[in-house]
Formats: C-alpha cells, sequence, structure tokens
C-alpha cells in the first residue's frame, strides 16, 4: 500500500502480474473505505494487517460487476465491510458475493460525503463514486473511463453506446478535482486531476472518442 493523494492509497495485490488491477483504500473519521477491483486468483491478503493499522475497513464500494470475486467475501469477514452495488449490478454480483448491501440505482448519497452517480453506458448498473474529504472531490469510476497505457479512453458497449454518451453528459457538470480508475498495475497512469476548465475538455474528449468510434 503507498499513499496517492492525503488519506488515499493504492493497494497492489499480494501477488502481481501486470494484468492484475490496483484496488484503492480511503482513510476517514467517518469510516475506511475499499474500492475492490479484485480479477481472478488476485487477493489482498498480504495487506490484511496494514489495513487493520489504518483503522479497518466499513464499506465495500463496487462500481460495477466487472470487479466483483469471491475475495470480496473475504475482505468482509476479515472487516466487517459488506460490498455495496447498485441494484442493476445485483444479479451479476450476488451469485458471487453474498455479502453484499444493494442500494437504488439513483444519484443519492450513501453518507454525507459518498455521492454515488449512475453512470450506465459500461455496465448497465454501472456507478462512480464522488468521495469528499480533506476539501477535495474524488471521483472513483472504476474501469467506466479507463487508461490503456497511451491515453485516457471512453469503455462504452455497443448495446449502451447512448447511455455512455448521457453519462459522460452528466460527468461534465460535475464539480471534481481527481479522478481515479482502477488500472492495472504494470500502468503508472491511474488518477488526473482536473479543474472546471481542464475537465470539460478531458470529457469532450472522451465523447470524441466515442462518436468516431
Amino acid at each position: 500500500m503507498n499513499e496517492i493523494f492525503p488519506n488515499i492509497y493504492q493497494i497492489f495485490p499480494s501477488k502481481q502480474t501486470p494484468s492484475k488491477y490496483r484496488p484503492f483504500f480511503v482513510k476517514r473519521d467517518e469510516g475506511n473505505l475499499l474500492i475492490p477491483c479484485f480479477s481472478t486468483n488476485s487477493t489482498i491478503e498480504a495487506h490484511f494487517d496494514a489495513i487493520a493499522e489504518l483503522g479497518g475497513l466499513s464499506r465495500q464500494l463496487l462500481g460495477d460487476s466487472h470487479f466483483k470475486s469471491s475475495h470480496c467475501d473475504q475482505v468482509a469477514e476479515r472487516f466487517n465491510a459488506p460490498v455495496y452495488c447498485s441494484e442493476g449490478e445485483a444479479p451479476d454480483v450476488t451469485p458471487v458475493v453474498k455479502q453484499v448491501m444493494i442500494f437504488p440505482f439513483t444519484r443519492h448519497l450513501l453518507e454525507p460525503q459518498i455521492d454515488v452517480i449512475p453512470t450506465p453506458g459500461h455496465r448497465p448498473g454501472g456507478v462512480c463514486y464522488l468521495i469528499s474529504m480533506d476539501e477535495k472531490r474524488y471521483l472513483f469510476v472504476g474501469d467506466f473511463i479507463w487508461h490503456d497505457g497511451e491515453k485516457w479512453i471512453p469503455t462504452a458497449t455497443k448495446a449502451n453506446f447512448r447511455a455512455y454518451i448521457e453519462s459522460l453528459h452528466l460527468l461534465e457538470g460535475i464539480a471534481f478535482d481527481v479522478l481515479l480508475a482502477n488500472s492495472k498495475i504494470s500502468n503508472p497512469t491511474y488518477s488526473v486531476a482536473l479543474n472546471q476548465e481542464t475537465r470539460k475538455a478531458f470529457i469532450a474528449d472522451l465523447l470524441e472518442q466515442v462518436n468516431v468510434s
């Protein structure tokens, strides 16, 4: 684990290979959070003691079903921290993960500092999490927006093409300071800091890529 922003850590899997992904850990007085990203045979057991020393966990926030894993239950059992996911993703999550808390697929606050933002288009029930802390707003996008090692790219599917565009337009109007994606551990780019002007240009570039694909 290493701190990448104040009270935000990236976690490398216990057994590292280039194809595995980085979860994020968020340390808060209101209860620590994990943004899980577990592929096959990807666990963070080697970091359980370090997580415990930082105060454990209260929730695991799953953006969509792509990063579900039975290891989510191992984390939940160790820290009494269930997985939270939208009702749209629950049918694909619950066959694999037992300790699941399902929330409505609407924009709402899980807590005063955790804003759930529905962003279909990559997955029908996918969400992003806008977490406010230390006077900064961090947008955790999972793999809704991705960095392929060269540039930031959209991850729209053909079936959800229009929904993806609508989701990008929604994010265009949301004020956030840093975007974080659960990219592969072989990729050094997993975040980007944005202001009002650069955020608009960032989203415009993604929209252009979608429209020409």
